[in-house]
């Protein structure tokens, strides 16, 4: 079923650093379940549904690439298949961690029994502005979209908003869409809270100024359930709006599914560049400063950094979306910093800052530069 689009992220014993190879990391899982749907113009009918989906990762976090199936089987025997892919590739503006492009290409076609089908391909360019725990994004996507006839051009422009409090993240975007004679506007807020094993997704929109897309407010929403490593329950419902673009029609729905997989498989790369504790021009891991890993149940991991002195000790890494997270003071050693994270299995990346300094890679991991000539310490979940 459709799925909620949100800005959504061992060895640590010893202090000198190990040499690895750099790993690409392939994700993928599989959701199968029931659904009761109703389009627009059509009636309501229960639906059996099955839904893979991959997504690769650059083991330097440059880019991704990610696709996407759905085939619905209804109560008539009318079936309705759907597949996209979508790729980005983030590189750096200036000196500053503050400013990243970001270039994107989408597609994806669909087809309901013999009544409708549907086809699009398009590029997009962002600009984010990224600071501490909230940032924004301005775009342009331009390309074309078919249904059934001769292709349209498409256009959008597109901004929005961020803000990340641990374990909840907010986003609020407005965009202007214009395909052929058919322009609307959008409007929308999404929020997503995680609490161990249980995590709440959410979307409320509305849709105006529009010719030939229809208006009115809409809203989706999630609650998963993982119940081990490898699986999860996941209920979703709600309404969602015409989407010229890609070719969904407007409807409602609910669905109750199992997830399998989440399978993260590394891919041997060209090893990046590593170096020892005290050979580096640039910069060498921190000696004083020590990453422990402590696998837990399921997909929670506890991160300890050892920071003798320190006043206060923050991280961020690939599992915090790189916004930087302040630990806790273990009350059984006070050099001791702590906190929990949801992370999936293979290679990660962090960087600490203690008392508001430089950031640095943390004894325990090893060395590698990154998009900003800056270091950062990458470490791996068995």
């Amino acid at each position: 079923m459709r799925r909620l689009a949100l800005i959504v992220l061992v060895y640590g014993g010893g202090v000198e650093p190990q040499a690895h190879t750099a790993a690409a990391q392939i994700a993928a899982h599989v959701e199968a379940g029931f659904s009761d749907v109703k389009y627009d113009g059509f009636l309501a009918s229960g639906a059996v549904s099955f839904a893979p989906t991959m997504r690769w990762e650059h083991p330097r976090g440059r880019g991704f690439i990610s696709a996407r199936g759905t085939y619905l089987r209804f109560e008539s025997g009318r079936h309705s298949l759907d597949a996209s892919a979508n790729g980005s590739w983030f590189v750096p503006l200036g000196s500053s961690r503050r400013w990243r492009g970001e270039l994107a290409m989408a597609g994806g076609a669909s087809q309901y029994a013999d009544i409708a089908s549907f086809n699009h391909v398009v590029l997009e360019s962002r600009v984010h502005l990224t600071e501490n725990n909230h940032g924004g994004w301005a775009g342009v996507t331009l390309g074309r979209s078919s249904f059934g006839s001769e292709p349209r051009p498409a256009a959008v422009l597109a901004m929005g908003v961020w803000l990340l409090r641990t374990n909840k993240t907010m986003f609020v975007s407005l965009d202007r869409t214009r395909v052929g004679d058919t322009v609307y506007s959008d409007l929308r807020s999404s929020g997503r809270w995680q609490e161990d094993k249980f995590v709440l997704e959410g979307i409320l929109g509305a849709r105006f100024w529009s010719t030939g897309g229809g208006r009115g407010v809409f809203g989706e929403g999630s609650a998963i359930l993982s119940f081990s490593p490898v699986a999860a329950l996941v209920l979703s419902g709600g309404r969602y709006p015409t989407d010229v673009v890609s070719g969904s029609i407007a409807g409602r729905y609910i669905s109750l599914a199992i997830r399998l997989g989440t399978t993260t498989i590394a891919r041997r790369v060209r090893p990046a560049a590593t170096h020892s504790a005290g050979s580096d021009p640039v910069g060498s891991i921190s000696s004083d400063i020590r990453l422990t890993i402590h696998k837990q149940l399921g997909d929670d991991v506890r991160l300890g950094v050892y920071v003798p002195g320190a006043q206060t000790v923050e991280i961020s890494g690939d599992f915090t979306d790189w916004q930087p997270v302040t630990l806790t003071r273990s009350l059984d050693n006070t050099n001791l910093w702590e906190a929990t994270f949801r992370m999936t299995p293979g290679m990660h990346r962090i960087n600490v800052r203690r008392d508001g300094g430089a950031w640095r890679a943390p004894g325990g991991t090893t060395r590698s530069t990154d998009d900003f000539d800056g270091e950062v310490g990458v470490f791996t979940i068995p």
